[in-house]
């Protein structure tokens, strides 16, 4: 069984309803934002929490909850499901309404999922991923793609590209020619010795956070806008998200990124994220 949390109920996800009026489903007017929480412990939720409020205020959403009022809700949902690690997402839609997309008298809709979402296999941990450069451009001006939204075509053909060449996932870019994240979290790189964060990325809590620890364990780091010659030329490669965590990249396009295995400094950034996870850092 599992629950979900919906406008305020707990629902068995088989009884679960969306109305095929609700602007979320008819248009993806939506927002959500993802957490995860180890050892009974939501991480940083008050970032995530954060971030959900921005992209609401992006599209022009008014959450029903208080910031407060959605930490608790969140917390109770894991407990009701008996989840103490694991993934949970968090949705807000523009809510039912007409068919079509006036959003005035439209309530929003909170729903929280607490099922385990993991991208890539255990096993590739240690390893590392193979990945290709999605060659159409994401619009990195229009502000709806710097927040989650419900809509994100965008990055279902990024994944599909991916799998097509036989890869588990896709680098992003924008009409700069510059590498603007992954289908699954923030994109870094060594390079001459740096952590470099690849600049005009959406915001990533995840992210964020191994940027600030890396600083904290002596890696000097850096942004810059990256480009696909970078990462080729880099010494190593890895993805920091909420749903896969630290793993690194060791082959992109056909090409190795350094030596084709998981590099030392992505190893250190791996192990320090699982260590401040599970409450040993």
């Amino acid at each position: 069984m599992s629950l979900l949390w919906i406008n305020g109920t707990l629902t068995d996800k088989t009884n679960a309803r969306v109305s095929p009026f609700d602007h979320g489903f008819l248009y993806g007017d939506g927002v959500w934002e993802h957490l995860r929480i180890f050892d009974g412990k939501l991480f940083r939720p008050a970032d995530h929490i954060n971030a959900l409020f921005t992209a609401a205020e992006t599209l022009g959403i008014d959450i029903p909850l208080s910031r407060e009022e959605f930490t608790v809700a969140i917390d109770a949902t894991a407990k009701a499901n008996n989840r103490t690690d694991g993934y949970i997402r968090v949705i807000v839609s523009r809510g039912p309404g007409t068919i079509g997309p006036d959003p005035r008298k439209v309530v929003p809709q909170v729903v929280i999922i607490t099922e385990e979402y993991r991208p890539f296999p255990d096993e590739l941990y240690g390893h590392g991923l193979h990945a290709v450069i999605f060659p159409t451009p994401l619009d990195t001006d229009h502000p709806a793609n710097g927040v989650r939204t419900l809509g994100q075509p965008h990055t279902i053909l990024a994944k599909q590209h991916a799998l097509k060449h036989g890869c588990l996932e896709a680098i992003l870019t924008n009409h700069a020619k510059r590498l603007v994240g992954t289908t699954e979290g923030f994109l870094f790189l060594v390079k001459d010795g740096a952590l470099v964060v690849a600049g005009d990325q959406p915001r990533d809590v995840t992210g964020y956070a191994v940027a600030a620890f890396a600083g904290e364990l002596g890696q000097i780091v850096v942004e810059y806008g990256v480009k696909a010659d970078d990462l080729y030329a880099s010494e190593e490669a890895f993805i920091a998200g909420t749903a896969c965590g630290v793993i690194g990249i060791v082959r992109v396009d056909g090409k190795d990124i350094g030596s084709g295995t998981e590099g030392p400094i992505t190893r250190t950034i791996r192990e320090r994220y699982y260590a401040i996870t599970h409450g040993r850092g």
